[in-house]
């Protein structure tokens, strides 16, 4: 019955860490009644909401330790000794010498209900012997000992559950409150429950506060707290994760903090091989209904008669709110006991009303209920239930619910054939995230190969339109490794695998194998279809084969171009034709891409070429062509005006995103980037695109390179397909920042596995991003050598391609192997020739980056004379908004000891913080460090310090803590 007072739980922590989420406005309502003086506050909420936790929390910190606290907690029994969970707080009471000469005589009457008061108090009266006088005179006795402690907090918990008597003492100091006493009560919100009713004297204040179950952002911010030190959480698993747990738990905060500790326990164990734990979803699947939570749930269901226990079978064998009708005829209990079975259930907090439906609270409630139902009797019930369901007729059959039912008795085959029939309903429905989950199921769990087979076609087809899992690519691949499917629909499962890998969940390779095996299945059996794999074979990327065995499939794929007559098929060869032509500089592209001019019969037809005049735009973007790809984005844009594809306008999206950032349109390119990102988060690809051009604005626009780093990052991770552009500039914009901070070493770290992949595929059109700062780096580190053999492979591997960009930046590289060897004019006559080149292709900022370049070098032969090329570049960095590219020229001119603008003396503004301790200021306050701010504002480390201490110092600030902004 009794708990330490204010003790903080298993699996939580102090509001600093994870147990404490989603009550800051509930604590500061609490400590603000605390505060005002005498008063009542009653905290409610459902069983497992936290109210006890809240005032642990409150009561707990450290703001009120002089005071006495006094903790009771009313017995869940069916018939509570009188006065139990008063005597219990009251016995908590700490020794106090000379305390028994300042109370009253009455206050005696307490140490006879609580021996281990008896020798602290004064002796009581006499009449007080008899039992009905010592009951009247108890609310007066234990106010009058109340009153003498001075500042008090007597926390009484499921008042709910009082007995008679407290109820008495309660509303007799509710009424007479003694000067410095709090009175706290918790209680559970179940329907039917008895709710105290409260008054306060004269002076006294009377608080209620409401405590609810998390919302799911709430449970999100829990969960992410619980998975900060965990590295086998992964940060993509986050979302899934919260969602899971909150359904899980229902929100309440110590079910969700019960499972997570059962889960970190599975996360923790390896098998005795040392193998991993499972994966953390799969850990929580697996917590099955944590030990806390079982027994909390034991103790509610204790009291319940028959009726109520069968009910409770019922509910936990259907598994979905239904009515009590339902309930009762599935339990086979009369209308009228079943209704009062229900009621119990409700204010026991076992079940919850949501009008005329009757379900558990959360899941785990259920399993512990499901638990407790014997198999035979479980199997029974489970047909029963299904047949109940199948004639209900008060909507569509619900065949989710029936395929459990069914499975779960026995029936194993009409069981998958309602999955399958959901499935299929789904899918037509456009819901392709719900149709892959039920495919999955089917197929899981169908012991017939035949109709793993059938099903998992419908999967593959379905699951390119969802995000699918690796657990989706697993059942098909099993099926295709043990099942023998006949060779045609082989071919077709693997060719719609490849789409999956490619798009969703796999690498490149993995994709491109899987297609590659597709083929011979499909030549055989199915030419158009063949055709149609080859095409998508012949899509290169920088993550897959060398680009030759591309252009292999896409001549093959030309040999069977007669034999395909379906035009929805030739309309899709012809997107994929021109698109692989174009991502590797083909001149044949230009030929390839008017064929998507032709007329369309479908639908289909038009949302092929609307597909394929996008991937055109983004990949003569990337070359070089901005004018010819806004070009083709315009035709896209108008192919798609008569259909609608998620994944399409994505696409366009991210293809605006590049063009404004390569042609310095930047003006909320920032804002419409994190808005993409978040729009498409489901579409690897888009999401990944997205993001880099969020981190690049970061960087460039922001200034802010923890930010951008981070950003920069996740789109290289991200990205599944990359077609040559996200990898390459990711690791570009990251050497730079490396470079820019003197760190060549980790420039070349950070572009080498890029430069890797060109090497490997032979896509060196796709090197113009990352190769003019990979020569710098590696010529910074040392490696010279290895800069101009990438250098001859850069201008072998481009030389036939129409890769206007590649032709810039080759010149870039030989103008930065001339400065290398000291060939300063001729430097300088490259990087003009450079410039040049970026400004016809509407490139301002690589543009900017030759004219600095060609900058510096005057600057080491001519010293100051040569400064009006940096302000130059500096100007057409501000006009861009480039507010990092304008720091780092600064910082160039500070290293030639040129002062472009009038310098103040230290005091010259006075307690007023200069423009640059502003900049600085902002950052400390985001909670930057200094090497942070350093890379930002392109300084020193050791300057950010001297302008953090001259700001501290005319704020009189103690701490960085304390910084403000003016």
């Amino acid at each position: 019955m009794e708990r330490p007072p204010f003790d903080t739980r298993h699996g939580e922590v102090r509001s600093e860490g994870t147990g404490f989420v989603g009550r800051h406005a509930e604590a500061r309502r609490l400590r603000a009644a605390l505060r005002v003086g005498r008063g009542v506050v009653v905290v409610r909420g459902e069983a497992g909401a936290g109210t006890s936790r809240l005032v642990d929390e409150v009561l707990g910190g450290a703001e009120f330790p002089e005071w006495t606290h006094l903790r009771g907690t009313c017995p869940d029994t069916p018939e509570p000794l009188p006065l139990e969970a008063v005597a219990s707080a009251l016995a908590q009471l700490p020794h106090r010498p000379g305390l028994p000469d300042r109370m009253p005589s009455i206050t005696g009457v307490v140490g006879l209900v609580v021996p281990e008061l008896a020798d602290r108090l004064p002796r009581p009266p006499a009449a007080a012997a008899d039992p009905e006088v010592r009951g009247t005179w108890m609310p007066r006795a234990v106010g009058a000992l109340l009153a003498s402690l001075g500042d008090t907090v007597l926390v009484l918990e499921r008042i709910h559950l009082a007995d008679p008597a407290t109820l008495r003492l309660l509303d007799h100091l509710a009424g007479a409150l003694p000067a410095g006493l709090r009175l706290v009560v918790t209680e559970d919100a179940a329907p039917g429950l008895p709710v105290l009713g409260v008054r306060a004297a004269g002076g006294g204040r009377c608080e209620e506060i409401r405590v609810r179950p998390w919302t799911p952002e709430e449970t999100d911010r829990f969960v992410r707290l619980w998975a900060e030190g965990r590295p086998q959480v992964r940060p993509d698993e986050l979302p899934e994760l919260a969602g899971l747990v909150h359904e899980l738990s229902g929100g309440l905060p110590g079910a969700a903090a019960a499972l997570l500790d059962d889960a970190g326990e599975l996360l923790s164990e390896g098998g005795s091989d040392g193998t991993r734990g499972p994966a953390v979803l799969a850990a929580v699947q697996e917590a099955g209904v944590p030990v806390p939570v079982g027994r909390e749930f034991a103790r509610r269901c204790a009291p319940l008669a028959e009726d109520a226990w069968r009910i409770l079978e019922a509910a936990a064998v259907l598994d979905r709110p239904a009515p009590v009708s339902v309930l009762a005829e599935l339990a086979q209990c009369p209308p009228d006991p079943a209704e009062a079975a229900v009621d119990a259930c409700v204010r026991r907090s076992v079940l919850r009303a949501d009008g005329p439906w009757v379900a558990f609270r959360n899941p785990l409630d259920r399993r512990a209920a499901l638990a407790r139902v014997p198999g035979p009797r479980a199997a029974r019930l489970g047909l029963r239930a299904a047949r109940i369901l199948h004639r209900a007729g008060d909507g569509p059959v619900p065949l989710v619910d029936l395929a459990r039912l069914y499975t779960a008795a026995g029936r194993v085959r009409e069981g998958l054939r309602c999955l399958v029939v959901a499935a299929d309903r789904a899918a037509a429905a456009g819901d392709y995230a719900t149709a892959t989950r039920l495919y999955t199921r089917a197929v899981v769990e169908d012991p017939r190969p035949e109709g793993r087979v059938r099903t998992a076609a419908k999967l593959a087809r379905t699951a390119q339109l969802a995000r699918a899992g690796e657990q989706v690519v697993a059942a098909v691949r099993t099926v295709l490794d043990e099942d023998d499917p006949p060779p045609r629909l082989r071919g077709e499962i693997r060719l719609h695998l490849s789409v999956v890998l490619r798009n969703q969940t796999g690498g490149a390779l993995d994709s491109l194998e899987e297609v590659a095996r597709a083929i011979p299945d499909l030549e055989a059996s199915d030419p158009q279809t063949a055709a149609r794999a080859m095409a998508v074979a012949a899509i290169p990327s920088i993550q897959g084969w060398p680009v030759d065995r591309h252009r292999h499939w896409l001549d093959r794929g030309e040999a069977l171009a007669d034999q395909v007559t379906d035009p929805v098929a030739r309309a899709a060869i012809a997107a994929n034709r021109a698109t692989a032509l174009m991502l590797v500089g083909d001149p044949r592209a230009w030929h390839a891409a008017e064929t998507l001019r032709g007329p369309v019969e479908s639908a289909m037809e038009a949302a092929h070429h609307a597909r394929g005049w996008t991937n055109l735009a983004h990949a003569a973007s990337a070359l070089g062509h901005g004018g010819r790809a806004r070009e083709f984005l315009d035709r896209a844009v108008a192919g798609l005006a008569d259909t609608s594809s998620p994944y399409l306008e994505g696409l366009v999206q991210t293809a605006r995103l590049v063009l404004a950032w390569h042609g310095g349109r930047w003006d909320g390119l920032h804002a419409a980037a994190d808005r993409t990102t978040r729009l498409y988060e489901e579409i690897p690809d888009l999401t990944a695109e997205a993001m880099l051009v969020r981190g690049l604005a970061s960087l460039h626009v922001l200034g802010d390179v923890p930010r951008a780093r981070h950003d920069l990052a996740e789109a290289a991770r991200t990205t599944c397909y990359d077609t040559g552009f996200i990898l390459t500039s990711s690791a570009a914009a990251t050497a730079r920042v490396h470079l820019e901070a003197g760190r060549p070493g980790q420039a070349c770290e950070a572009v080498e596995d890029v430069l890797r992949r060109i090497g490997h595929t032979r896509g060196w059109v796709w090197a113009s991003e990352v190769l003019p700062v990979a020569v710098e780096a590696l010529h910074g580190s040392g490696r010279t050598a290895r800069a101009r053999r990438l250098v001859a492979d850069f201008a072998a591997g481009s030389a036939h391609g129409d890769a206007p960009a590649a032709e810039a930046a080759l010149t870039v590289c030989r103008a930065l192997l001339a400065e290398a060897d000291g060939r300063q004019d001729e430097a300088v006559g490259l990087l003009t020739d450079a410039e040049a080149r970026w400004r016809l292709l509407d490139r301002p900022l690589d543009a900017a980056r030759a004219a600095e370049t060609r900058g510096r070098c005057l600057l080491d032969r001519h010293g100051e004379a040569a400064a009006r090329g940096i302000l130059d570049v500096v100007e057409v960095y501000r006009e861009l908004g480039a507010r990092w590219d304008v720091a780092r020229c600064q910082r160039l001119l500070r290293r030639h000891a040129i002062i472009t603008t009038h310098r103040r003396g230290r005091l010259g503004y006075g307690d007023r913080l200069s423009p640059r301790e502003e900049e600085v200021a902002r950052l400390v306050v985001q909670g930057r460090a200094n090497r942070d701010i350093a890379e930002s504002l392109v300084l020193s480390t050791r300057t950010v310090e001297h302008h953090v201490a001259r700001i501290m110092r005319k704020q009189n600030a103690s701490s960085r803590g304390d910084v403000a902004l003016p």
